[in-house]
């Protein structure tokens, strides 16, 4: 089995995770139009793909123990819950349970793309600059 090679940079991923959550949260609460997709609960498709890619990013700065992944798994589900939460009383927002399901099929699809080649995709990016 091989060893794992840990971040270079970890203050400096964890800093660019930072600012993702907060953009992410900006686009959740701010009263932007953006174009809906062309398919039935499309907005459902945006939480899960952005809950996939907050898993997959946040678990590699977590590391492979389980105490770990389980921290940022509730992490990723405090901040659904919160920014639900802000939306209900953010008018043209509304908050809904669907989105937080998604938020959680988001979570344990990137939890299970953790053990693919994607899970190490941030060591990948620094061996490559």
């Amino acid at each position: 089995m091989s060893e794992r090679v840990a971040l270079q940079y970890p203050r400096r991923w964890w800093w660019l995770g930072l600012a993702g959550l907060l953009l992410i949260a900006a686009l959740s609460l701010l009263p932007l139009r953006a174009a809906a997709l062309a398919i039935p609960n499309g907005d459902k498709l945006n939480h899960c793909v952005a809950y996939i890619v907050l898993m997959l990013y946040f678990g590699q700065l977590a590391g492979a123990h389980l105490r770990q992944r389980v921290s940022v798994i509730i992490g990723l589900i405090a901040y659904g819950v919160l920014i639900e939460a802000s939306q209900s009383v953010m008018p043209p927002r509304t908050a809904e349970w669907a989105d937080l399901a998604a938020n959680l099929c988001g979570i344990l699809i990137g939890l299970v793309l953790l053990r693919t080649p994607l899970g190490r995709l941030l060591i990948a990016v620094e061996q490559r600059f």
